[in-house]
């Protein structure tokens, strides 16, 4: 399948908003600036955003439409977000598929920017899940 990767615009942050909720994804704060959208045939395929806080970095609000899973499409949105992070050392993410990120070269990791704990449990109460569902998996370049 071929997918068109993009920048997103005000228009899809308004498509991507009630999938945050069916995904119980990150909904804080959606910038359009740091979002970027697949598509296939014009149609919303997947998103996926990066995160800047005070000193802490993060792939963020990362999702794939029912239709699209298993297409190859979060791979593609996973490396522009790594790429769009190029000066970064460190790029964190939360997830309850650690196996997924896992081949894509994050890793499991302790010593959890405040940052990014304070947001998953706040993410994480408004959703009702448990917050030790959540796994904290870093992206370190070489």
């Amino acid at each position: 399948m071929t997918f068109i990767l993009r920048k997103a615009g005000d228009i899809d942050i308004e498509k991507v908003k009630p999938y945050t909720e069916e995904l119980n994804l990150d909904s804080e704060d959606l910038d359009p600036e740091k979002f970027y959208i697949a598509e296939k045939d014009g149609n919303l395929a997947g998103f996926g955003r990066y995160k800047n806080y005070e000193n802490t970095h993060e792939i963020s609000t990362v999702g794939v439409l029912k239709n699209y899973r298993n297409s190859g499409v979060g791979r593609i949105i996973i490396e522009k977000l790594i790429e769009t992070a190029a000066l970064e050392d460190e790029i964190w993410l939360t997830t309850v598929f650690p196996a997924y990120f896992t081949k894509l070269g994050f890793k499991i990791s302790g010593n959890i920017p405040q940052q990014l704990v304070l947001k998953t449990e706040r993410i994480c109460k408004k959703f009702n899940k448990p917050v030790q569902r959540n796994v904290f998996m870093k992206y370190h370049r070489l």
